[in-house]
């Protein structure tokens, strides 16, 4: 029996964990995947993913869980390089799924297509049977809709119908990053990818631009060439947050000799469900490669890190990938992770790649469960017979929406009378996108009953901004 894989290292770019593996690798990685048979999912991301990921705090999170994030964009190699944590080689999601077909065909693995134009599906899917005469793959085009809207339950019903080892969703980012961060988990397939335009390729409608073109890093003058009204705006705003972004990430990291004022150590932490752990010094790749940095204990489900940062005076971008790999472990674990005092430097740092919308600082350990809105008291229904109003806390993710509806629909069915319902959320860190349709459905209650008033009260940024994209969210009228 084969010994489980070592994680591959993970390097921050722009916001977004990439981490170092070939082609090969992560063909083998997928097979590692498959064979545990339990849901895992991945992402193939480029320079578009990296700028949305810096409006939509959703979509950064989908990518700092997913297990691995392939770089599939050659100019975040080059820019790895220049940020000193080196990635081998661009992992192209139009490379990567022919590889999986021919492994899938090998190993008798099923593959199910999510996505695409009816006419594109049947190409791609043809086309694969053809070159794989033993490939199991199916597929399925859902009616176009709003991921709010989309037929959820019919869609899942075709998947576990399938049996697939391995399911391709093509919607387009960040469509289908937040369908399968919604889904995957209770559809029970080992693997998930998004694949975008990869279904266009494998049913022949675009061309891959030459292989000299993929390795220079001029294929996107290929796609353009192809694709000029849809592509053209998109590279001119890419390209603008590339040189910006990269920029303000290297002119920080330039100041890793400045000096830093010492700080105090912080207190131990009094609860018991808060472990503190403490890093010093600089967490750089050169630290992680040596083991110099303290391994993280072992804590059980649930628990919370407090990470005291107090005495780092450095971080680098592989550094930044180690602490989202831990604070990745830490939410799938339903725990959760803080930062304890870090440094003016480490601040800089995290605010500039937007990862302090995902993980909170507090000055004490003792703060860290407020700071993760965990605290037990969910609340309660004000004493007035017009109006039901409910505090949410905590997050509002994938995993909890099942249990927050049906205490929801309780407390409104408990108020005949009530003609207006009122959700406070200033206790709420973060919101996906199950999360948004739990609210949806909040204010259909409500305006089904003789056309109620709903309102949101206390929505901090990562609800407005988990929010925006959802075109059934774009009325802001009710929100506070």
């Amino acid at each position: 029996m084969n010994s489980p894989l070592l994680p591959p290292r993970a390097a921050v770019i722009l916001g977004v964990p990439f981490h170092d593996l070939t082609l090969d690798e992560a063909v083998g990685r997928v097979g590692e995947l498959v064979a545990q048979r339990t849901p895992r999912y991945l992402a193939t991301a480029n320079l578009d993913f990296a700028m949305q990921a810096s409006r939509d705090v959703e979509l950064q999170r989908i990518l700092v869980e997913a297990e691995y994030v392939l770089c599939d964009g050659t100019p975040l190699v080059w820019a790895s390089r220049w940020l000193g944590v080196p990635l081998r080689e661009r992992v192209a999601g139009s490379d990567l799924v022919p590889r999986l077909a021919a492994e899938a065909e090998a190993r008798g693995w099923r593959i199910f297509v999510l996505g695409g134009a009816p006419d594109t599906l049947e190409g791609a899917i043809a086309r694969l049977q053809a070159q794989h005469p033993r490939l199991a793959v199916s597929g399925y085009s859902p009616p176009v809709a709003s991921l709010l809207e989309m037929e959820h339950d019919t869609i899942a019903e075709r998947i576990r119908a399938a049996q697939p080892d391995i399911l391709l969703v093509a919607l387009g980012c960040p469509k289908q990053e937040k369908w399968i961060y919604m889904n995957h988990a209770k559809l029970g397939v080992p693997v998930s990818i998004g694949v975008g335009a990869t279904i266009d390729f494998l049913a022949g409608k675009f061309r891959r631009a030459p292989v000299w073109m993929r390795r220079s890093g001029t294929e996107w003058i290929f796609r353009l060439i192809q694709e000029p009204r849809r592509l053209f705006g998109r590279y001119v705003l890419d390209l603008a947050f590339f040189v910006r972004a990269l920029r303000r990430e290297r002119r920080l990291l330039r100041q890793r000799r400045a000096p830093v004022a010492a700080v105090p150590p912080a207190p131990v932490a009094p609860s018991p469900a808060v472990v503190r752990h403490t890093w010093s010094g600089e967490v750089d790749a050169a630290a992680i490669a040596s083991g110099l940095t303290p391994a993280i204990p072992s804590l059980l489900p649930g628990e919370v890190l407090a990470l005291d940062l107090s005495g780092v005076t450095f971080l680098d971008s592989a550094g930044v990938g180690r602490l989202v790999s831990i604070y990745r472990e830490r939410v799938r674990s339903g725990g959760g992770m803080v930062l304890v005092r870090p440094s003016t430097f480490v601040t800089d740092l995290l605010a500039t790649l937007k990862l302090d919308r995902l993980i909170p600082s507090v000055n004490e350990p003792g703060d860290a469960r407020a700071a993760l809105g965990m605290q037990r008291v969910r609340s309660s229904a004000v004493p007035d017979d017009r109006a039901v109003s409910l505090a949410l806390v905590g997050e509002l993710t994938t995993g909890r929406v099942q249990g927050h509806a049906a205490w929801l629909a309780s407390a409104w069915e408990a108020k005949p009378a009530a003609t207006r319902l009122v959700i406070d959320m200033s206790q709420v860190g973060f919101i996906d996108s199950s999360g948004l349709g739990l609210l949806v459905r909040a204010r259909k209650l409500a305006k089904n009953r003789n056309g109620g008033d709903f309102l949101i009260r206390g929505a901090g940024p990562n609800v407005h901004s988990a929010a925006e994209p959802q075109p059934k969210m774009e009325e802001r009228r009710g929100w506070s």
